[in-house]
């Protein structure tokens, strides 16, 4: 009975731990977050404090209301009405959308990036893409600053090795994309795509596939003069290394025997997350020519990582683009054939508020172009105005919006500064350069391509390590003051008017008048503490403009002519009570 009862717990707890297991599994799987409201809670607190010494902006709301700690729930229908940017550019693989998609409304014309002639340098790569669903887009781009553009895509049938997306085919061979690269000496690449394990499977073991697969690319490539390939193969079981390597050799070595008059580029994109990838790269790297590191989509690894790509994770190992990149180049990637690609999108996230708990549940809601983040959260004709945060740690930009119906919305994109650290990573760890997915989903956001030109032209870049910076003291000290600027601001104005009232008491008494201004020194340094004293208040309540600058300047003239007549007149004479 003792040995049937032990099996029966033995049971009871490995089906207990099963459930738990497969709950955690879940869990980490679902892109749910827990956001703290505790930061929240201290901003509240301050804004309080501040109202109620005076000393708010003007344009602030009633700060007696805590109503005012929310933002209100027409931003939150106002953002909710333009969720079409990214599901318009990646929903229906279509061009219907994209007159809707003009930045310039009154024009209906896509923003001209082209604001001078510049060019890149030779030894680095800007790379970029073009889903073919895209239309028209790329006419607003300056094939000066793009080195290669990989047209998607050649899906592979894992049967044949054929296509099955004849439309697509259609339109590299008819699109004027590939003619105006080609006048402005960028490099077109088609991309070669197959997912999924199954097909896998399927495709690699079969060679015959492979030879038509190299049949069709051959007629696809000198039909338009095309300079390369890129492969993406997502998922590839382990166990068939030995066969993607030769089929990676097999292509490069087929490529160059049909083009013996033209070298051809072979491209592999290779994922963010490197245990998905554990293949040999010092063996791949003698068929390709580019390594294309995919640093996007880190959100979708781990659900407690909001940002789309992030520098770091605040846990050591986690998903981020340094741990990508470090674990890469430990493996033998060649970092002088290889890129960065970093993603023109962000990441939005819907929360609900646990008042139990204190923090709100926030899930994976969409993504956001950068043209949308322009267009909707930053709009200059919105009545809604949204501060972003650095976050120094991803080093991305976020915004964090709690409503009263207790739920919020999150927001997680790259904007210039954090793009050009991004880039500085890839190029202080010795890459060839970058990528940027895709084309389209900046317009309008001109910055963008004003950090290219910065880092990719020109003889002299600057080039600062950003992780030695997140690491640096002056960083964490800027980031600290910043993120609690509120609790300085009113823990200052308490210190000042102490000290004002300090020296008010203090002036009242006749011996402390007469010590203080017996002497010339003492006289000129009170006379210059109050000055800058006085400056530095009228500077932080916006009182100096214009207007009322002649006051501040009557009195230093009358300081310094003070000065002169005590310094040349004689000494003042100072009657005792």
């Amino acid at each position: 009975m003792k040995n049937v009862d032990l099996k029966n717990l033995f049971l009871f707890v490995f089906i207990a731990l099963t459930v738990v297991a497969c709950k955690e599994v879940a869990t980490l799987q679902s892109s749910t977050r827990r956001v703290s409201s505790e930061l929240k809670t201290i901003q509240n607190s301050s804004k309080k404090l501040m109202g109620f010494l005076g000393i708010n902006d003007s344009s602030a709301q009633n700060n007696d209301s805590l109503a005012n700690s929310y933002a209100p729930i027409n931003q939150k229908v106002f953002f909710n009405k333009y969720d079409f940017l990214y599901d318009a550019l990646n929903g229906n693989k279509t061009n219907q959308y994209l007159h809707s998609l003009t930045y310039d409304s009154t024009t209906e014309l896509y923003i001209n990036q082209r604001i001078d002639k510049r060019f890149l340098r030779e030894d680095t790569e800007v790379y970029t893409w073009y889903p073919y669903w895209m239309g028209d887009v790329w006419k607003s781009y300056d094939f000066n600053l793009i080195s290669s553009i990989s047209f998607l895509s050649y899906n592979i049938d894992p049967k044949t090795g054929s296509y099955l997306n004849p439309a697509q085919i259609k339109q590299w061979r008819e699109t004027d994309l590939l003619d105006s690269a080609k006048i402005h000496k960028t490099k077109v690449l088609l991309s070669l795509a197959l997912e999924g394990e199954e097909n896998h499977l399927e495709f690699l073991k079969n060679e015959k596939a492979w030879t038509t697969t190299l049949d069709s690319i051959t007629v696809l490539l000198k039909e338009r003069d095309a300079d390369g390939i890129e492969v993406e193969f997502i998922d590839i079981p382990i166990d068939l290394e030995p066969k993607f390597l030769e089929f990676v050799a097999s292509l490069k070595d087929n490529l160059s025997y049909r083009f013996l008059t033209k070298k051809l580029t072979l491209s592999l994109v290779i994922p963010a997350a490197p245990d998905k990838f554990p293949f040999d790269l010092k063996k791949l790297d003698e068929s390709v020519d580019l390594f294309i590191v995919k640093g996007l989509d880190y959100h979708e690894q781990d659900g407690t990582v909001a940002a789309v790509a992030p520098l770091r994770n605040e846990t050591p190992g986690g998903p981020s683009l340094e741990n990508t990149m470090l674990t890469y180049l430990a493996r033998g990637l060649n970092p002088e054939k290889s890129i960065l690609a970093l993603p023109l999108y962000g990441s939005q996230w819907s929360g609900t508020f646990d008042p139990e708990e204190g923090f709100y549940t926030t899930n994976f809601e969409r993504k956001v172009t950068l043209s949308e983040v322009n267009r909707v959260f930053q709009s200059k004709d919105s009545i809604y105005k949204i501060e972003p945060t650095l976050d120094e740690t991803t080093m991305t930009q976020y915004f964090f919006l709690e409503f009263q119906d207790n739920t919020s919305i999150e927001g997680w994109y790259d904007d210039s500064l954090t793009l050009s650290k991004k880039m500085d990573y890839a190029l202080i760890n010795k890459f060839k350069g970058v990528g940027l997915w895709a084309l389209g989903y900046d317009l309008g956001k001109n910055e963008v391509w004003e950090v290219v030109a910065k880092k990719f032209t020109g003889n002299k870049v600057l080039i600062k390590d950003p992780i030695k910076e997140l690491d640096g003291y002056p960083l964490r000290i800027s980031s600290f003051f910043q993120t609690y600027k509120t609790i300085f601001v009113v823990t200052f104005s308490l210190m000042t008017l102490a000290i004002v009232i300090g020296l008010v008491i203090a002036f009242s008494d006749w011996r402390f008048r007469e010590t203080i201004l017996a002497r010339q020194l003492y006289r000129v340094i009170t006379l210059s503490f109050f000055c800058l004293l006085f400056l530095g208040i009228f500077s932080f309540f916006g009182w100096l403009d214009t207007q009322n600058w002649g006051f501040f300047l009557s009195f230093i003239v009358g300081a310094v002519f003070y000065y002169l007549v005590e310094r040349y007149g004689g000494m003042l004479k100072i009657n005792k009570p």
